[in-house]
């Protein structure tokens, strides 16, 4: 099998990267729409919260499944599913009437998107190889920000002026398309390494769940991957759930001044682009003290949350947030890759969807006591100092170095 033969800047790839920028506008606009439906029809900017902490339990339920399917299926297929049934999902927004149906159909959406991506990084690694991961990743991060930077604004004017209804059916659209350019970039690449793909096992589901968690609690960095995953995923939702309320009922922001928002906080995703860019040929530890570093990063601006009160200067510090979170997830992201064999990269994948999502969880539920007791500047405050005191900790001792031959001894 010949992982590396097409690299980052393969035909295959390029098409595929093309259909995820695509499909990242999709979501962007999509976004948008759904968020200022839900503000409309409830009036307050903790129920729009309330829809990001709901898309976060399908990871912790449906997670390890997506990695066994992930892992016994051809990937390119299952990523054309999926598009096509999040395109068919993404039209019923048009037919919800009340808070309660927009939430069941987030929740689906994020259902789709937990068996999406463990397939993606894993189709994303059969293309460029664990040499180009880090740079594929940093590619995709990079369409993705291109994306965010016309989606939300465009999704806000949109909004503003004809309802949430055009966003939507371009978001619907725009999943059909990255479905048919997934299937492009499978036909560019060499069929018979497609083929291979399949796994045919007479091993049960549950049996290859556990084999993929005794695989990974045998890794050390895998481990550690997986606690980063865990209280990034409790500290970044938490600061979520804030900033909605914040934006909406002290801020007052409209769709347009929404729509602002998210595109400097996405589209700072090209930033990272070019900065994780530079990086393809650092070592292991160094690549861990950025990532660490970066959280720490994180962590200042979230305290400066709250203290800043105009908008133009929380506009800054989105930026600024979302160009240090993207770079800290491509590195992340790529670590995985990098550490995992490729037979179980869709379980390990689906295993990092299921610590994010129990941080998420954990972190919904710490946040909702604090908003109610104290305030949400608290939360800005709370949220910096746990993950300031997490990246001091991780960065004094990365275990990152991948050690393959423990890995298979312990398995």
């Amino acid at each position: 099998m010949k992982t590396d033969r097409s690299g980052p800047g393969g035909r295959a790839f390029r098409i595929f990267l093309a259909g995820q920028g695509l499909l990242g506008f999709g979501e962007s606009v999509r976004f948008i729409a759904v968020t200022m439906l839900i503000h409309d029809i409830a009036g307050s900017g903790i129920s729009a919260a309330a829809g990001a902490a709901l898309s976060a339990l399908p990871g912790i339920l449906a997670s390890p499944f997506a990695g066994v399917i992930g892992d016994r299926s051809g990937e390119g297929r299952l990523l054309v599913l999926m598009d096509i049934l999040k395109s068919l999902t993404a039209l019923l927004f048009l037919a919800a009437g009340n808070v309660a149906q927009i939430y069941l159909l987030i929740i689906l959406i994020s259902i789709l998107d937990v068996f999406y991506n463990p397939s993606r990084r894993k189709y994303v690694l059969r293309m460029t190889g664990k040499k180009g991961a880090l740079k594929a990743n940093s590619l995709l991060t990079g369409a993705g920000g291109a994306a965010y930077l016309a989606g939300p604004v465009a999704a806000g004017f949109l909004t503003d002026k004809y309802g949430p209804a055009p966003s939507i059916l371009v978001s619907s659209a725009c999943c059909l398309v990255s479905a048919l350019f997934t299937v492009f970039s499978a036909a560019a690449d060499h069929p018979g390494n497609y083929a291979a793909n399949v796994q045919s096992s007479h091993e049960t589901a549950l049996s290859a769940m556990k084999k993929g968690i005794r695989y990974c609690m045998a890794a050390v960095p895998i481990r550690e991957l997986l606690a980063a995953e865990f209280v990034v995923g409790f500290c970044t939702i938490s600061v979520n759930l804030a900033f909605y309320p914040f934006a909406f009922d002290i801020l007052k922001v409209t769709a347009k001044g929404w729509g602002m928002m998210i595109t400097a906080y996405y589209g700072a995703n090209l930033l990272a682009m070019f900065i994780a860019g530079q990086m393809d040929s650092r070592p292991d530890k160094g690549d861990a003290r950025t990532f660490y570093s970066c959280l720490a990063a994180a962590a200042v601006i979230w305290i400066l949350y709250a203290f800043t009160k105009t908008y133009e200067a929380v506009l800054m510090l989105q930026f600024a947030e979302g160009t240090i979170i993207a770079v800290s997830g491509i590195i992340l992201a790529a670590r995985f890759q990098v550490a995992a064999d490729r037979e179980y990269m869709a379980r390990v994948t689906a295993f990092s969807d299921m610590m994010a999502g129990l941080g998420k969880l954990a972190g919904t539920v710490v946040t909702s006591v604090l908003i109610r007791k104290y305030s949400l500047i608290g939360v800005f405050i709370v949220c910096g100092i746990l993950m300031l005191i997490f990246a001091v900790n991780g960065s004094a001792k990365p275990a990152w170095a991948p050690d393959r031959r423990s890995c298979r001894a312990n398995q």
